[in-house]
């Protein structure tokens, strides 16, 4: 697990501490101790398991006496009723953080479940999924690790990263060849992906070296004609976007594109049903 992983990982843990209050656990105080107990989380659905190392980490962090031993590797496609992972350690301290290591697990997992079906209706095509910055506030990292265990790709991690022209920076400017004109003078070395939503866009934009041109809720007759255009004048690489569900992205299988980037696989993945319950 990386440093920006731990950082973000150290954050959220001691926000989901203060809130949750585990120190001050009025049943945990009344009816439990250190006597050390030993816990299975199960999966309630079949589902992708992500966050492994991430929940071994934060049970360290929450205490050292709590040790987790995993019966899956990180990314294993896990069946309804598998008993994916054991907890020993302190009665009062397992179960004071119960809903806290859920809530993590619930959540990657979730995410790496709903990305790896996206990923599969794509399957044996060139396609790639891309996730968003469409993430929730301090979870950015953890959450576009989720894609990738999902078998997705990060597109920018953050603002500094690259150069994405989006509609209102073409507002602003004007129009878009203006954009471009300025972009082409200044940019430097960055990666550079354009946001287009017409085919008069698309024409103006492939006289430009760019690298990467997305089209923004295009029809599907206008995506056949996007594409012939590009692909006859430049070597951009073809980004879809536009509200894909599971439904509507069987449409693009035999479609000449790179990658369509799908928003709703960070902010709108449910959290997989998964529990804890003590062993005896």
């Amino acid at each position: 697990m990386d440093n920006a992983l731990k950082q973000s990982v150290d954050i959220l843990l001691n926000v989901a501490i203060a809130e949750d209050k585990s120190a001050q656990d009025a049943t945990s105080k009344l009816l439990l101790g250190s006597e050390k107990i030993s816990t299975g989380i199960y999966f309630k659905e079949p589902g992708i398991l992500c966050g492994t190392k991430i929940i071994s980490y934060l049970a360290k962090q929450i205490d050292a006496q709590i040790k987790i031993r995993w019966n899956y590797k990180e990314g294993a496609r896990i069946k309804k009723g598998s008993l994916v992972a054991k907890i020993l350690g302190p009665a009062n301290l397992v179960l004071s953080h119960e809903r806290i290591v859920l809530n993590f697990l619930q959540k990657l997992s979730g995410i790496a479940t709903l990305t790896n079906k996206y990923v599969a209706e794509l399957k044996k095509t060139k396609i790639k999924i891309l996730d968003t910055r469409k993430t929730t506030p301090g979870w950015r990292y953890l959450e576009k690790y989720a894609v990738q265990i999902g078998g997705g790709q990060n597109h920018r991690m953050d603002l500094s990263e690259s150069i994405l022209v989006k509609d209102n920076h073409i507002r602003v400017h004007g129009g878009i060849k203006k954009t471009l004109e300025k972009i082409a003078q200044r940019s430097g070395r960055k990666k550079i992906s354009v946001e287009v939503e017409n085919l008069g866009q698309v024409k103006d934009v492939v006289q430009f070296k760019i690298d990467q041109i997305m089209l923004d809720n295009f029809s599907k007759k206008e995506t056949l004609s996007a594409i012939k255009i590009i692909r006859n004048s430049n070597k951009a690489r073809i980004e879809l976007s536009g509200g894909f569900t599971l439904k509507k992205i069987k449409s693009i299988r035999n479609l000449d594109v790179d990658y369509v980037s799908i928003g709703r696989i960070t902010h709108s993945a449910p959290f997989l049903d998964i529990s804890m319950g003590v062993l005896r």
